[in-house]
């Protein structure tokens, strides 16, 4: 209404005329006195309410939809007790680290990985064991110096021994094995630390989705408004006459379609936030809201946070930061070793032994007497049906197979770091020019108002001007979180979103 009464003001203002000098007297009639010139004030400018947006975490005054008929349970969620409402993004990493399944599932492999170390220990560690025996002999035989009965005899043995077995040499299988087991649960480790990056990463690219989802909607929301403000502008000029009826649906189009567009970005919305929270290992359906991050319509809320480097700077700094490159390294050397323990499989193999006991010696289990013994066993493998060979020609296929990999992981990395490199400029880049844009898309707007109020422009351009400033002012929003997002997937790119 404000804006009808500017717009009714200015229209009042310019339907004024002035008199202008007097006409020249008739001859022999008396001069007309002139009248007094009334000068037409300047129209006043309309300006745009589109200046800033309400705080991104407070709750949303719109129901969903905001123009249709609303589905119980359909909306940003329920609160969950123990989980906050409104989230940094520091919280919400915490918050992932703490409930992600895919967190869960790399530090079960991990426990996997660790139990082959153990057993690999197993080998170069003594043997030993313990026995304890009691037996009870009967047996019975004929009597020879009678016909009708026969003798029984009974015996009782106890005895009780200690055995010790320790592995002295064995060209150095054991050892690889040991080498090769320790490099995979290395590797394991090092897939945890690139899991840990892939939740941050996660959990920031979707927080920041969230971010836009909803500063898009408050820019629908507050389109609807400003459409609906050019329509009370020609509203006004039908009611001083200066404009035809017709030119009221011309401008009421809009505002259906921005109302379009509003119940569409809502739905964007709600999707986004469902992202966010399940990123976070959470139920989608819970109220968690990211932290209003300050004005986005500000040139200083999408200055950049990540310096763009060279190329060469930015692949040399991932190769020394990025897990999956390190894990890839730790498997070709876990195959390599595990190749060296396989052709090991027919080399001698030197064992020390001893044994310690003592056992009875009489037919009632008594008068015990002690033994022992030491030495040394080598076995030497002379056939064993072509298993060594094939465990050899295996061991080779994994090595072959884990360097070609290495060059796979490589070629992806420096792929991932050109490509996030490049966007990053890029949306530098784009943030610089939407200021300019969206200066400019005001700048016209309000002068595109104040001249049609005016009556100097027409319908059309007005239109124009305001489908000007709604894409300036969705290029902001999107410039700024998408250079959030390109900073985020920069630093996933190398190795440097989260502590390795």
């Amino acid at each position: 209404m404000v804006s009808r009464m500017l717009a009714g003001g200015a229209i009042i203002a310019l339907t004024v005329v002035s008199l202008g000098a007097a006409p020249v007297a008739a001859q022999g009639t008396m001069p007309v006195p002139a009248a007094s010139p009334v000068v037409a004030p300047t129209p006043l400018a309309i300006p745009s309410p589109i200046l800033s947006l309400p705080p991104a975490s407070q709750a949303s005054a719109l129901p969903y939809p905001a123009y249709g008929t609303p589905v119980p349970g359909v909306n940003r969620g329920v609160a969950v007790p123990g989980v906050p409402q409104i989230v940094s993004l520091d919280q919400a990493i915490a918050i992932g680290f703490a409930s992600s399944p895919l967190l869960a599932q790399a530090r079960a492999t991990v426990e996997i990985d660790k139990a082959p170390v153990d057993l690999a220990k197993t080998a170069v560690l003594p043997n030993i064991s313990g026995s304890a025996t009691t037996t009870h002999s009967y047996s019975e035989f004929p009597n020879a110096s009678s016909k009708i009965g026969a003798a029984s005899n009974s015996y009782v043995s106890d005895g009780l021994s200690a055995s010790l077995k320790q592995l002295v040499y064995d060209g150095g299988k054991i050892a690889a094995q040991l080498r090769a087991a320790k490099a995979t649960e290395n590797g394991a480790l090092a897939t945890y630390k690139r899991q840990l990056q892939t939740v941050a990463f996660n959990v920031t690219n979707t927080y920041y989705a969230a971010l836009a989802a909803q500063r898009t909607t408050q820019v629908a929301s507050e389109t609807v408004k400003l459409n609906q403000v050019n329509a009370d502008l020609v509203s006004a000029q039908i009611a001083a006459g200066t404009t035809a009826r017709s030119e009221l649906l011309t401008a009421e189009l809009p505002v259906a379609q921005a109302r379009v567009a509003l119940v569409k970005d809502q739905g964007v919305e709600l999707s986004a936030q469902a992202a966010f929270v399940n990123a976070m290992g959470l139920e989608a359906n819970t109220l968690v809201l990211p932290k209003d991050d300050g004005n986005v319509l500000a040139g200083s809320s999408g200055a950049p946070q990540v310096p763009a480097p060279s190329y060469d700077i930015a692949i040399a700094r991932a190769y020394m930061l990025r897990p999956d490159f390190s894990a890839q390294q730790l498997a070709v050397t876990s195959t390599q070793a595990s190749l060296k323990a396989a052709g090991l499989g027919l080399f001698p193999n030197l064992n020390g032994t001893g044994a310690y006991g003592t056992s009875s010696t009489d037919p009632h289990g008594g008068t015990y007497r002690n033994s022992g013994s030491i030495g040394l066993a080598l076995t030497i493998p002379i056939f064993d049906q072509g298993i060594t060979h094939a465990q050899v020609e295996q061991a080779r296929g994994n090595l072959d197979a884990a360097l070609a990999q290495l060059v796979v992981v490589r070629e992806g990395i420096q792929l991932n770091v050109k490509q996030t490199l490049v966007n990053l400029v890029a949306a530098n880049a784009t943030f610089t020019q939407t200021q300019a844009e969206l200066a400019n898309a005001r700048e016209v707007l309000q002068a595109t108002q104040a001249q049609y109020a005016a009556g100097v422009t027409t319908l059309p351009l007005l239109l124009n001007a305001q489908v000007g400033l709604t894409q300036a002012l969705v290029d902001q929003v999107n410039a700024v979180y998408s250079l959030r997002q390109a900073e985020s997937a920069f630093l996933y790119a190398e190795g440097a979103n989260a502590p390795a």
